[in-house]
């Protein structure tokens, strides 16, 4: 089960940043990523939904769509009030509570880095992202008209992250917007439907651990 959860826990990804903030504020519209791994269990065990990535965006809202090997995860965020649940499929319906911004990882850091990218058809800035666990730097993109709060990985950079990259379970993940609509997004969609049952995180653990088990 544990590569299953890799999706899980890069949705908590947080970055620190002192460069400017993105100019645009509020946006509602649809991403789409593309992601590839070097890993080879990836590339052997993914079906073709799972190298897709799908965001919404509406205003104070988030909703990220993530294809994995035990079925579609959906992380839904309240901005301000800092509330997020993952909803999954588990043979029951569930919705994992989790505080986001409570997790602070301090091991990126960014820099000004000249030039830009055509990128979705939008030109995005370069921008040099130092691991400093890794002890690596990274060249990524980002748009600047874009906040980067409608991102929930290096969501510090100074503007929508739209080429990064995450090193997760010893294997780095690329992801690369493939398409950016600005249109209109029901607000039921970043909502928890009725039929799930919220939990708190360390009780999913413990549902987990005991289907293990039997």
């Amino acid at each position: 089960m544990r590569y299953p959860l890799i999706f899980l826990f890069t949705t908590l990804v947080l970055a620190s940043c002192t460069l400017p903030k993105p100019t645009m504020e509020n946006f509602e519209g649809k991403f789409v990523y593309y992601i590839e791994s070097d890993s080879e269990f990836y590339q052997l065990n993914k079906k073709d939904s799972s190298s897709y990535q799908i965001v919404y965006a509406k205003d104070s809202m988030l909703r990220i769509e993530n294809f994995t090997p035990i079925g579609k995860q959906v992380y839904v965020k309240h901005i301000p009030r800092n509330k997020a649940y993952i909803l999954m499929d588990v043979g029951e319906k569930i919705a994992i509570q989790t505080i986001p911004d409570t997790i602070v990882d301090d091991g990126y850091s960014f820099e000004r880095k000249s030039g830009k990218v055509e990128i979705a058809g939008i030109m995005a800035n370069n921008i040099s992202v130092i691991d400093h666990e890794l002890d690596t730097t990274i060249t990524m993109n980002y748009y600047p008209k874009i906040s980067p709060k409608y991102s929930s990985a290096l969501n510090n950079m100074p503007g929508l992250p739209v080429k990064y990259k995450l090193f997760v379970d010893n294997s780095w993940l690329t992801y690369t917007l493939i398409s950016l609509e600005e249109k209109e997004i029901d607000i039921n969609m970043f909502g928890i439907p009725s039929d799930y049952t919220i939990i708190t995180f360390d009780e999913f653990i413990e549902h987990i651990e005991k289907g293990e088990e039997e």
